[in-house]
């Protein structure tokens, strides 16, 4: 099937999708819906197809990479020899990925504090609220996710979260929930670009095109779900945001670094924790399971080799291998695909993009594959991110705590639905690129 009529019948199944979820259905506003995909497919072909934007998104990419070679010289500083990617150590993730994650929330708080990133976010929150006419703190919170994590967007909304409508409060999850903080964004093109600061730039590219792409696509699904009901009491029509310029900058610095170090090691926890779970859980399954059902050989001979058995990687691609078709992929790599998307949604998007670039190098997904897979696993949309969007935005509107409670398995589902929209006119624009 020609990947043009699989894209478009993608897209149709996610919108169907959320039509069938929707909380109230006569009151989805179907120019919000119609104009949100023109302005999703709209940044998509603005930055792909016309050579000025994508000149300059390029430029970016490399400027993005520039950065991150800054990272690398702070890291062999302090760690020599084992941070140097290239090295006869090779790639180590604590000493080469961490420490990124140090370094990039550092500079945006920088940014933060002299308001140059509120000016961006602000032009594409503008943008937004005068096609998709959302309200002043929707606009905002959502397209700061673009560059700001979903704890750290919220935040320039705060005085308006407390008189927040049920659909605003289901849009400023589901926008956290569907894009990538910047901090983690450079750790995924480090370790999916390794050394070579081209393959680097190429990520880069595609991962700031997701975020951004990933934006209007969550207000689609957002207002499909929870539309809004009664606009009149929606929180305000004004686009106003927090300047920055509190303080010192030397305090931005030390604040944004010690939250990147808060941010490095949960994650170096993390992974740590859930890479061992799923170790034990994979042996539970092809040692005990697999073995007793006499199974393993099938999967491993059915798969050519690429499963060893009956393991959780297994079950998500068999599980998840039809959403990857609609995504576009071609059906010998859907396993592949839609096991990464179940890693993505049930663990978290880190352990599925250290998988894809397992794939990657191992030559086992084709080009094509990898850019769908990249954007696919571009946001935060899985079980735990649900818990830390009910704490941190409840903790500034504690009234709004069992409303956020409420909505925010649907709000996952809404944020799922968006990555993977993007990731589907991403296949049917990008094709070779």
């Amino acid at each position: 099937m020609p990947i043009a009529l699989q894209s478009i019948i993608g897209v149709v199944a996610l919108l169907a999708i959320a039509w069938l979820c929707s909380y109230n259905r006569s009151k989805i506003n179907w120019r919000i819906v119609l104009v949100g995909l023109a302005l999703h497919t709209g940044f998509c072909l603005l930055f792909s197809q016309v050579p000025p934007a994508r000149m300059a998104l390029d430029s970016i990419g490399v400027g993005f990479v520039k950065l991150l070679s800054f990272a690398g010289d702070g890291a062999r500083f302090i760690f020599g020899d084992l941070a140097n990617p290239g090295g006869k150590l090779a790639f180590i993730f604590a000493f080469n990925v961490l420490p990124i994650l140090l370094f990039f929330s550092a500079f945006s708080a920088l940014l933060y504090h002299f308001g140059i990133l509120q000016k961006i976010v602000v032009g594409f929150a503008w943008i937004m609220k005068r096609t998709m006419q959302l309200s002043g703190p929707e606009s905002l919170s959502v397209a700061g996710n673009i560059f700001l994590g979903q704890t750290e967007a919220p935040l320039l909304v705060r005085p308006f979260v407390a008189r927040m409508t049920r659909s605003e409060l289901f849009c400023l999850m589901v926008g956290g929930m569907s894009t990538l903080a910047g901090s983690v964004m450079a750790a995924y093109v480090a370790f999916l670009g390794g050394a070579d600061p081209a393959a680097q730039a190429k990520f880069a590219t595609w991962l700031l095109l997701a975020s951004i792409m990933n934006a209007p696509a969550a207000v689609i699904f957002a207002k499909m779900i929870l539309p809004e009901e009664d606009e009149s009491h929606m929180s305000s029509n004004r686009l106003d945001y927090d300047h920055g310029q509190h303080g010192h900058f030397i305090n931005a610095l030390v604040d944004g670094t010690i939250e990147g170090l808060k941010l490095a090691c949960i994650v170096a926890a993390v992974l740590l924790v859930f890479v061992s779970l799923i170790a034990f859980l994979n042996h539970m399954t092809q040692n005990v399971v697999g073995e007793w059902l006499g199974v393993n050989g099938v999967i491993r001979d059915a798969t050519g080799g690429l499963f060893p058995g009956l393991t959780l990687q297994y079950l998500f691609g068999q599980l998840f291998r039809p959403v990857a078709w609609l995504l576009g992929v071609p059906w010998a790599e859907t396993m592949q695909v839609g096991s990464l998307l179940g890693q993505k949604i049930v663990v978290n998007e880190f352990v599925a993009y250290l998988d894809l670039a397992r794939l990657k190098d191992a030559g086992q997904l084709s080009p094509h594959s990898i850019m769908i897979a990249t954007f696919a696993l571009s946001s935060f949309s899985n079980f735990s991110s649900v818990g830390i969007c009910v704490a941190g935005i409840g903790a500034m509107a504690p009234n709004q705590q069992q409303t956020l409670a409420a909505i925010g398995m649907r709000a996952l589902l809404a944020a799922v639905l968006a990555g993977l929209l993007t990731a589907t006119v991403g296949a049917l624009w990008l094709t070779g690129t």
